[in-house]
């Protein structure tokens, strides 16, 4: 680029030494011609005289633009001396003509928006460049979030929800519903196998030994004879728990196994059970009082902070790539879908000629700022650069002209001199 400048300033520079070097060969042959005799000799002197007046009078015309030329004031420096009307003039021509809503609307309207849209995506990388760009901003956003507000606002909705759900009248239904036929013979059933696993726990063993023990000598006393009797029946402590745990598998065993009157009568029971629960106030209220207890007393604000400080944060939080699939997803809608990118067309197309229409105002605030960064001989400098080949073609244009002129008249007062 500078290379650039620099050989277009050279070229300038040439230009501008070719017409100063036509002036210089008009005055110099009207210098040189001046003896000379003949039609010959007045021709060539007559022709460099009005090349040197057409050359000079250009010269004049074209310097007294930008500068003085001679020291004269009066009519000269006209890009100074008019600096703001020039600037008016140009600032009103880019906005309201230039740059007007309309013009910049129909060069708009003629491009599909939506269409470019589409190539930029797909094949310009548009496609990666949005989904890292929304990955980056999104991961950022939330990394700056403070945990412990964020969780703190989570436990809030996360109680306040839990206090509106009845969840002690749903667990009275569900005991309700448990006390139905087709879930009932399950649940005693279950319950019966449960019961199983705990009676064959050495540990269940051992307390109903240590209680069986603590009966007996309530039982024996002070009786010897008591003491004789349940000796000589061989009815041990671990006789006795023996037989309790046998005597409870078997019941067990006709429960489980089902149709035995065994398990009739403990499927009925726990029926009436589950449904007297079911309609107890007193077991409802409980409920209640223990879920607003609960409630108050627990704390969800530490597992959440440190749930969202290892899963929602970080570089690669558990929702960047369901957010990357929908990206992609959308993406791949609005490239399909010529409705969708019709919409897109439009409303890009009416929102910008929204926006130039409440803020067009600014273009000649622009212009007008950026034209008066220029300096008087900054502002003389760019115009001069801009139309430097012009206004020197209109000098040795001039001086060929003029030269072309002077000569034409020469012949015609000669021919007039002759005839008469």
């Amino acid at each position: 680029m500078p290379l650039l400048k620099g050989r277009k300033r050279g070229d300038d520079v040439q230009k501008k030494q070719k017409a100063n070097l036509a002036l210089a060969i008009s005055a110099a042959g009207f210098l040189g011609t001046l003896p000379a005799g003949g039609f010959l000799g007045g021709l060539l002197h007559h022709g460099f005289l009005a090349a040197t007046v057409g050359g000079l009078a250009d010269w004049f015309a074209v310097t007294a633009i930008f500068s003085k030329p001679l020291g004269i004031s009066y009519r000269t420096d006209i890009l100074r001396r008019n600096r703001q009307r020039i600037m008016d003039a140009l600032v009103t021509f880019a906005s309201d003509d230039l740059l007007s809503v309309k013009n910049i609307m129909q060069v708009v309207r003629r491009q599909d928006v939506a269409q470019l849209l589409v190539a930029y995506l797909e094949h310009r990388g548009g496609r990666e460049r949005l989904v890292e760009t929304v990955d980056h901003v999104a991961v950022r956003a939330v990394n700056t979030l403070d945990s412990a507000k964020v969780a703190g606002e989570i436990e809030t909705i996360l109680k306040d929800g839990l206090r509106t759900i009845p969840i002690e009248r749903v667990a009275m239904e569900g005991l309700r519903i448990l006390a139905e036929e087709q879930y009932s013979c399950h649940l005693i059933r279950a319950l019966a196998e449960i019961a199983q696993r705990v009676l064959a726990s050495p540990v269940l063993r051992e307390m109903l030994k240590e209680n069986v023990s603590l009966l007996r000598k309530e039982y024996e006393g002070d009786s010897a004879g008591r003491a004789f009797v349940l000796s000589s029946l061989g009815l041990t402590d671990e006789r006795i728990v023996q037989i309790i745990c046998e005597r409870m598998e078997e019941k067990l065993g006709e429960v489980i196994a089902g149709e035995t009157p065994t398990y009739a009568a403990a499927k009925a029971g726990l029926e009436t059970l589950l449904r007297s629960l079911s309609q107890d106030p007193s077991l409802l209220a409980a409920l209640q009082a223990w879920k607003t207890g609960f409630l108050r007393q627990v704390s969800l604000l530490p597992l959440l902070v440190q749930w969202i400080d290892a899963h929602v944060k970080g570089e690669q939080p558990f929702w960047l790539a369901a957010l990357e699939t929908f990206l992609n997803e959308k993406v791949d809608a609005f490239v399909q879908s010529r409705p969708w990118q019709r919409r897109v067309d439009a409303f890009f197309k009416n929102l910008l000629e929204e926006e130039l229409t409440k803020h067009h105002a600014v273009i000649p605030d622009l212009i007008r700022e950026r034209l008066g960064e220029f300096s008087d001989d900054a502002l003389v400098a760019m115009v001069e650069s801009k139309v430097q080949d012009d206004l020197q073609m209109i000098r040795i244009n001039g001086a060929l002209v003029g030269s072309l002129v002077g000569m034409g008249l020469f012949i015609l007062v000669t021919l007039a001199e002759r005839m008469w």
